[in-house]
């Protein structure tokens, strides 16, 4: 900020040196305190809202941190189980949800599979092929 003040403190003595009637310098000289007047206060608008935004933004990647930690931990905490023999597939579901084999009994296990009636689905939803509410429509 220095530097800038240094810069209107040399226009303002170009102009003083420019304008030789005392009425108009005066005129002049009042104008351009107005108008770093304005441009100050604006900044100080500026910088309030700055530090509001960045208080915001502290909140809001606070905010994001917690989600990330609860779904970690819901990840963690997740169980599957194949559909057919029982044993635990937690650790090979890929993550791109494609369908994958069992290491036990070797079945392709679609992922709607591991989410039945068991896991809180309600059926009727014609696309699970683990619903017993699927089976029944066809």
């Amino acid at each position: 900020m220095s530097d800038l003040k240094k810069q209107v403190t040399d226009k303002m003595v170009e102009i003083k040196n420019t304008v030789s009637n005392e009425e108009e310098l005066e005129k002049v000289m009042k104008s351009v305190y107005d108008i770093v007047d304005a441009f100050s206060n604006q900044l100080l608008e500026v910088s309030r809202r700055q530090i509001k935004l960045e208080e915001k933004t502290e909140e809001i990647f606070e905010m994001l941190s917690n989600i990330e930690e609860e779904l970690i931990q819901g990840i963690e905490d997740f169980v599957a189980e194949c559909p057919y023999c029982g044993e635990d597939v937690s650790d090979v579901i890929p993550e791109d949800g494609s369908d994958f084999e069992c290491p036990k009994c070797h079945n392709t296990i679609e992922l709607e599979e591991l989410f039945d009636e068991e896991n809180g689905c309600g059926g009727n939803c014609g696309g699970c092929h683990g619903c017993q509410d699927s089976e029944d429509e066809e």
